[in-house]
């Protein structure tokens, strides 16, 4: 086994995240409890955080003429904790793709080698 090689059991790169309800505002509109998928991972060669996802069926339980197009900004609160994201795009399936701009609305893996 050389020195690149991880133990089967051994997850050295799987991404913190949180999956299931969140509250997601958009402006100053009613929050919506919505289902969220949402990961991130310590990018060493900025030195930052960063943390992404996907909000699903925020269009069809936006008010009528309310929208949420890619650059618009979306408040994630989860139990763990809250976060801005900026849409980034509208995949197929019409989910809102994120992209974080304030620190992560969960929690992180434990930072054991101080990089965190």
């Amino acid at each position: 086994m050389s020195d690149f090689d991880a133990a089967p059991d051994e997850d050295h790169d799987e991404p913190d995240g949180y999956s299931g309800k969140a509250l997601v505002t958009v402006g100053g509109h009613p929050t919506l409890a919505l289902d969220v998928q949402l990961v991130g991972h310590f990018e060493p060669i900025s030195g930052r955080y960063l943390w992404q996802g996907r909000v699903r069926r925020l269009a069809e339980s936006l008010p009528d003429g309310v929208t949420a197009p890619p650059g618009a900004e979306l408040e994630i609160e989860t139990p763990e904790g809250a976060g801005v994201a900026t849409v980034t795009s509208i995949d197929l399936w019409g989910s809102h793709m994120v992209e974080g701009r304030s620190g992560r609305p969960f929690s992180a893996m434990e930072d054991t080698e101080g990089l965190l």
